[in-house]
């Protein structure tokens, strides 16, 4: 009597194999790109061109209903990338790693992300991240995002309308059908839609005076060089800037470092902020161990409220797994609501007099990093909240105030957070280091200046103790101005150490 039970449920088994199979596996062409003939750019330098990959580069990949289709983005994207880089740029070779990129002046570093949020739908990203290749310092980051609706190919809708015509009998013959007519169809519009994704990147480069700076000879970290260049924002020379190498590779460790100097509102400047970020960057990167793909690098203009979101609320929640570490950086203008009491950071387009819908608050990034399954998160901030200068702005007419950079959501989870100065002090700028004064101590310790017991580590607790009266000294000395910086968070995590740097890790 068990019989007649077991053919269908064996039968459906084979079909939903058979049906998980149906799979179009496909590629971008070679050279799918058409270039438009225009080769050897105004800027005469020659750029070593990485293509990274990994799991969310190599493919763009369906998996949300029975037509699933694969299609692989290289050799093309590498190819495409290349031609349009000409346009810009004197020489562009393709290269696997660094080393083949021979007398490069730059390497450039781009992936190509495609997220399905609904079936065929895509939210596309391409980063490209410019770096000298001499020094592997960051000279420039760049991003350009884009939905990317596919729709049903004629012949996809076709397939599943006979497939369930002839309630699935004839999955075997129509779904395998439908894959390949979707999944050519996917190559044929991203074959379309990713040229003009790459074009928009080359445009923000043309145009980029950081770029056109390091053309004429300005490095990063260095003053300019020649008379007549404008660099994105004046940098002085410090010692700081030499990133020293560390000794430990972390693959499970992810960062979001933002640096806002200029506003696209008629803000104060805040004085070195993105020369912070780009060297805190490379520390990152470099002294700390983290990999190039973890970090994320926003400054200026691509630190808009927009991408805060998308990298503090998307980006890091996708990759952010169980005993992972996670580093925030942020600096910049912070600005209080007078109204409600909380803290904000102010992102590129933040405007004070409306700080509650164009900036970023604590209470959310705090929120947000509570959510990770992280074992450890770092907030570091220089910045200020209080309104009443420095780092710190406020709606016009409205009376500074003292806010706490911690809240009760941050206490509970798994967050520390170092901060540049207690609620109601300024944070102050270094000027002949050309760095917040916060942030230079704290590269100064990363130097390995913190490592007060010589035991070839440093931990968050000894940064702070080796920065905080530094930070104290200079600030009253040289600034008549009282800044204190601040650790706060989880007692637990800073009783059993946060490690930062050394020969071995904890």
């Amino acid at each position: 009597m068990r019989t007649p039970t077991r053919v269908p449920a064996l039968m459906l088994l084979g079909l939903t194999l058979l049906l998980s199979a149906c799979t179009f596996e496909g590629a971008l062409r070679d050279q799918f790109y058409r270039p438009t003939g225009q080769t050897g750019g105004e800027i005469p330098l020659k750029v070593g061109l990485i293509v990274e990959e990994n799991e969310q580069t190599k493919l763009i990949r369906s998996n949300k209903d029975m037509i699933k289709y694969d299609v692989k983005i290289n050799p093309g994207f590498a190819n495409a990338t290349a031609a349009e880089l000409a346009t810009v740029f004197k020489d562009v070779v393709v290269v696997k790693n660094a080393k083949q990129a021979g007398d490069a002046s730059l390497l450039a570093y781009v992936t190509f992300e495609a997220t399905e949020n609904v079936a065929h739908t895509f939210s596309c990203q391409i980063t490209l991240k410019l770096q000298d290749a001499q020094t592997r310092m960051t000279v420039a980051n760049y991003q350009h995002s884009e939905n990317v609706a596919l729709g049903l190919s004629g012949g996809a809708m076709a397939g599943a309308f006979l497939t369930g015509f002839t309630l699935f009998a004839g999955a075997p013959i129509f779904m395998p059908m439908a894959a390949n007519s979707q999944g050519e169809h996917a190559v044929e519009v991203f074959e379309a839609k990713i040229p003009g994704m790459i074009r928009r990147v080359a445009s923000d480069i043309g145009s980029d005076q950081r770029v056109i700076a390091f053309a004429s000879g300005v490095r990063p970290g260095q003053p300019p060089a020649m008379a007549g260049v404008v660099a994105k924002a004046p940098v002085i020379a410090s010692d700081v800037d030499k990133v020293p190498e560390g000794k430990v590779a972390r693959k499970n460790a992810y960062a979001v470092v933002v640096g806002v100097e200029q506003y696209r509102q008629k803000l104060p400047k805040a004085d070195y902020a993105a020369h912070d970020a780009q060297v805190m960057n490379d520390y990152l990167i470099k002294t700390l161990g983290l990999q190039e793909e973890n970090v994320a690098l926003l400054v200026d203009d691509h630190a808009a409220r927009t991408d805060l979101e998308k990298y503090l609320e998307k980006w890091l929640p996708n990759r952010v797994e169980k005993g992972d570490s996670v580093f925030i950086y942020f600096s910049g203008h912070g600005a209080p609501n007078p109204k409600t009491g909380e803290a904000y950071m102010v992102p590129y387009d933040g405007d004070p007099a409306y700080i509650d819908t164009t900036g970023y608050p604590l209470k959310r990034l705090y929120e947000q990093l509570a959510t990770l399954p992280a074992k450890e998160v770092v907030v570091m901030l220089d910045s200020c909240f209080s309104g009443a200068g420095g780092r710190s702005v406020i709606a016009k007419g409205m009376r500074p105030m003292g806010l706490s950079v911690e809240t009760p959501v941050q206490a509970k989870g798994k967050t520390v957070i170092l901060a540049a100065s207690s609620g109601d002090q300024v944070s102050s700028t270094y000027e002949k280091n050309g760095h917040g004064l916060f942030t230079y101590f704290l590269l100064k310790g990363l130097q390995g200046e913190a490592d007060g017991n010589k035991d070839g580590t440093v931990d968050l607790q000894e940064v702070f103790d080796y920065l905080k009266p530094q930070v104290e000294r200079i600030a009253r000395r040289e600034y008549n101005n009282e800044q204190t910086p601040q650790l706060l968070g989880n007692r637990d995590i800073l009783a059993k150490g946060v490690f930062l740097m050394g020969e071995k890790n904890r």
